[in-house]
């Protein structure tokens, strides 16, 4: 076993305690584990494991905005990229590791090279992509984005000739390699400088997919739009059958961000990311949806969510927020990015409930808050990699683990 500080071997032993659980294991090895009981939600009671895998910290690259899928047949592929932690939001090459058991074990991780950087017109554009299974279509993809960087480093945020500055790929995947194997542009339906198709998708009944962007109109500026997309496959690639409406908030400071959906009841819902505060809104048909509300406990108390994701855990019986939030425990921790939470989300009172939160992920310095949920028929599985900004905070006991946690509903 490696050496740990005292004080991250206090962190981890206080966090297991706050939450009556056995304690983490923190290991040299591939991966460590811990299984939790949780008996705090009667009405949806659930138990989770949590593992640490691929830890290792160069103090140069760190690994970032891992992204997991899995056919609930065994196969199941993770990847992630690199960071240069000399910057901000600078991003090098994608890897990928394989399972063949459920996500239980691991192939160590390969570079992809059908997503390597290219030249165009003496700026780096840099590609990358969120994987994704149809269960539906029997089939694996991924969506992503290519982005511009100007001095290899500095993302250049401003059409060049016409070009957008972010554009939307759809990309084909080899499941049995365990590869990307080659990208295409992803229709988009409006004019855009920005287009992310990004976080929770949905399938509907005859195969479809619901896509929730967000995007930046041309001459929009820094503020950001969110628009839910149908799509149907088209050959290996996918094509639009019709757009929802845009949602709107330009009071915000850069808009709306990272939308994620679910559905539960015959309604859809989707949370949103802004600088001031996570929000929420909900659809009859996935492609309207109403006003966005801020994301309160059910008392109407904002949760302290800001600036960052949230996903959805979901089971038949209902839903779950998967957040990080304000506390005076994790002012050290950039935008306050960990731990992660898990709480019940109440419909009828549009709010979470307080007394459901458990944190999934603990809090050992580093902050967690770019991160996938996929879910599965009666569980969920969360993936997050320790970010190793600012500096110094490996010293609460972060090494750049990517974590994963499998929530499986009784």
């Amino acid at each position: 076993m490696k050496h740990i500080t005292l004080l991250a071997l206090l962190i981890v032993v206080s966090t297991a305690a706050a939450e009556n659980t056995s304690t983490p294991v923190v290991s040299s090895r591939p991966c460590g584990t811990a299984t939790r009981k949780c008996e705090s939600d009667p009405e949806i009671p659930y138990d989770f494991t949590r593992r640490r895998l691929f830890p290792g910290f160069d103090g140069r690259l760190c690994k970032v905005q891992p992204t997991i899928a899995s056919d609930g047949k065994g196969t199941a592929l993770l990847a992630f990229q690199r960071l240069l932690l000399a910057g901000s939001d600078v991003f090098y090459g994608q890897f990928m590791s394989k399972s063949v058991d459920g996500g239980e074990t691991w192939s160590d991780p390969v570079e992809l090279t059908a997503l390597k950087d290219t030249y165009e017109n003496g700026y780096r554009v840099a590609r990358y992509a969120t994987v994704h299974y149809s269960a539906a279509n029997s089939k694996w993809f991924a969506l992503g984005t290519s982005d511009l960087y100007v001095n290899d480093k500095e993302p250049f945020q401003k059409c060049v000739d016409g070009r957008p500055y972010c554009m939307p790929l759809y990309v084909s995947v080899d499941p049995d390699r365990g590869i990307y194997t080659g990208y295409k542009d992803l229709p988009f339906p409006l004019p855009y400088e920005l287009s992310m198709p990004f976080g929770q998708i949905l399938e509907c009944g005859n195969g479809d997919l619901l896509i929730p962007f967000y995007y930046r109109p041309p001459g929009g500026g820094h503020k950001a739009r969110i628009i839910v997309v149908r799509y149907a496959f088209d050959g290996d690639g996918l094509k639009v059958v019709r757009a929802g409406e845009p949602i709107v908030r330009d009071d915000l400071r850069r808009g709306l961000g990272e939308p994620s959906l679910a559905r539960l009841g015959g309604k859809v819902y989707l949370t949103l990311r802004s600088d001031e505060m996570g929000l929420w809104c909900e659809s009859e048909d996935g492609l309207s949806f109403t006003a966005p509300k801020p994301w309160t406990w059910t008392d109407g108390k904002l949760i302290g969510n800001k600036n960052t994701q949230q996903h959805w855990i979901q089971c038949e019986k209902g839903l779950f927020l998967a957040y990080t939030r304000e506390d005076p425990a994790n002012k050290h921790v950039f935008r306050n990015r960990a731990p992660i939470y898990m709480a019940r989300f109440d419909l009828a009172r549009g709010g979470l409930v307080r007394d459901t939160e458990r944190p999934l992920v603990p809090e050992l310095g580093a902050r967690l808050g770019n991160f996938c949920v996929h879910g599965l028929p009666g569980e969920s599985w969360l993936i997050t990699a320790e970010w190793m900004q600012p500096r110094g905070c490996e010293k609460y006991g972060s090494d750049n683990s990517l974590w994963l946690v499998k929530v499986k509903f009784r």
